[in-house]
This record gives structure tokens, sequence and C-alpha cells, in this order.
């Protein structure tokens, strides 16, 4: 479920299926429950910060893809990929695509990664920093 961070602005949220612990293969229903709430929060882009080492977890469900998935159910899609678990996971040049990105899309935009926490807070906070300097 989406949380907001700015109200009709700026949401966050775990991946779609994300539970903790080992991961799993996540089926197109639970894809499908996600992009409902979604839409029913009134999302209308997302941010996706998954690399391969998730994004393959949705190829048996959604041949597609997630994020082409995304795109098919209405949303407008920005991918900034980056690998979980990296102490420091993104380069200054990756900020700057998601806040590119962010200022490009429609509004709101839900930024996510897998659990919704490390990667998604970094980016969120650095979104955050760039609306409040401007």
């Amino acid at each position: 479920m989406p949380n907001w961070v700015i109200e009709g602005l700026i949401a966050t949220s775990p991946r779609p299926g994300y539970t903790p612990g080992s991961e799993h293969r996540v089926p197109e229903e639970t894809v499908e429950e996600w992009l409902s709430d979604v839409l029913d929060f009134g999302i209308s882009s997302v941010i996706c910060l998954l690399a391969g080492d998730q994004l393959w977890l949705y190829q048996k469900s959604l041949p597609q893809g997630l994020l082409d998935r995304y795109r098919e159910a209405g949303l407008e899609v920005a991918h900034v990929p980056t690998l979980d678990q990296l102490t420091h996971p993104f380069t200054p040049e990756q900020y700057e695509e998601a806040w590119r990105a962010f200022q490009l899309l429609p509004k709101p935009v839900l930024v996510h990664c897998s659990a919704g926490h490390d990667r998604t807070g970094r980016i969120v906070s650095h979104i955050l920093g760039r609306l409040g300097s401007d």
C-alpha cells in the first residue's frame, strides 16, 4: 500500500509482492492487486529503482516485464535501476536522473525499490532536498 510523503505529490511503497526474507517469484494476481491499490490511491507515475537482481522475480508471470505492465495500466514510468544491499547504491548521476524524472513525470509520483525503505528513502530525500532548494 502506498504512503504519502507529500500528499498529492510524492509517495512511497514496497514493490509488488514484497515480503521480508528470501525473495520469490511474484504471481500476476499480486501485481494486479498492487496496481489496483496504487491507481486507487491516485498515483499517476512511478520511479522504479529495481535492477535485474529483482526484476527477474516478475518474468514468469509478466512476459512483458514489470515496467511495461505498469505502462499498460496507465502509469508513466521512469527507471533508475540499482542493485539492492549496496552501501552507496546511487551515483550522483543517478540522483540527478531521478530528480529530472520526478520533475517531468505527471504527479503524484510513487517511488519504490524492494522494501520501499533504503533505496527509496535515499531518492525521496534527494527529491525533497531539491524541492526545498528550488
